[in-house]
């Protein structure tokens, strides 16, 4: 009997979040839900965006579902404590971000399979002093060779667990000190997987490449910034924000999150696409070791998305949010009664 934490937070967060306890019911996982309340909406409920009661389920539960933080009445800081816990205080360094194209493309398109490995917890991480002034603004940026390390070696691993063949590492060197530190540990490293195709870019480059030729790239390592700015770049090749999933995992804890935010443009309205939270149960099953389980959601969403008569308001359709949620759960009950 897994224990699961599961944190809606802001915005959409609860109704993308609503859907995909829905699938992971589907799965007839054995498994008890935490429901906690984090975030911007329980700083104004109860003064604490990540009240002791949510930290205890995080201690207690094998794995966490996170929706969203971010409120648009409240200052930006105060949410954000909910990932400096999360990431740094639980040590839940690698984000995993694999992108995938599922929507059926024009015959000439590319298809998409590239996983970005970023790191969580260094670079422009969530507690780097700064400063804003009227007429300055700085930022402080930090990589170490530990930290380095551990995010290189992990996407060793996981290139290693994916039968994935080739990582390309993407930074800066060629001015930033902190990036030639990621580099040359980069090299030290690859020097270990002699089998691997490894890979070094900078990060305007790589952004040109994955334009052109996203079929070059497989597994990406990089600093934390670069994953985001290009996983945008990929974002806009797959269908949209509401497509790619995210897990965080450390050494012994893990949570798993859409990559996109609490959007309070459309919360409320029934039209956000859950499919990233939904993917998101799928790393998290993955991360339990219910291997069968997860490739039920994949075939799924697979179905799901190619078929194209459900689809959310972002993929060019008119199904509701719950809409979505209730095709991909009676696609993963069906692959399941298949299975019996």
């Amino acid at each position: 009997m897994y224990k699961i934490a599961v944190m809606p937070g802001d915005g959409i967060g609860s109704e993308v979040i609503a859907e995909a306890l829905k699938v992971l019911n589907a799965t007839e996982l054995e498994h008890e839900q935490i429901q906690c309340d984090i975030g911007g909406t329980a700083y104004l409920k109860n003064g604490n965006p990540l009240p002791k009661e949510s930290i205890q389920a995080c201690e207690d539960a094998d794995a966490v579902l996170l929706g969203a933080v971010g409120h648009d009445t409240v200052s930006y800081d105060i949410p954000r404590k909910v990932l400096i816990y999360l990431r740094v205080e639980k040590n839940a360094y690698a984000n995993i971000r694999p992108f995938k194209t599922y929507l059926n493309k024009k015959a000439d398109d590319t298809p998409i399979d590239i996983t970005i490995i970023r790191d969580n917890a260094e670079g422009f991480s969530l507690q780097h002093p700064g400063m804003l002034g009227k007429t300055l603004g700085t930022d402080r940026r930090i990589i170490t060779e530990n930290g380095a390390t551990r995010i290189i070696e992990y996407a060793y691993h996981y290139a290693v667990q994916h039968n994935r063949k080739k990582i390309t590492c993407i930074d800066q060197s060629n001015w930033l000190y902190s990036d030639k530190l990621f580099r040359e540990t980069f090299e030290k490293i690859a020097e270990n997987y002699p089998d691997f195709e490894n890979d070094v870019m900078h990060v305007d480059v790589a952004a040109m490449n994955i334009s052109a030729h996203p079929e070059k790239f497989d597994v990406i390592v990089t600093p934390d910034l670069y994953g985001d700015i290009l996983s945008g770049i990929i974002v806009s090749k797959i269908g949209g924000i509401g497509i790619p999933p995210s897990a965080c995992i450390g050494d012994d804890f893990a949570y798993f999150e859409p990559i996109h935010g609490p959007a309070w443009d459309i919360a409320g309205d029934g039209i956000a696409n859950p499919t990233a939270s939904i993917l998101s149960v799928k790393l998290m099953l993955e991360y339990l070791q219910e291997t069968e389980k997860a490739q039920q959601i994949e075939k799924a969403v697979t179905k799901v998305l190619k078929q194209g008569t459900t689809r959310t308001f972002d993929l060019g359709g008119t199904s509701t949010t719950s809409e979505m949620g209730d095709a991909i759960a009676q696609e993963v009950k069906s692959i399941n009664k298949k299975h019996k």
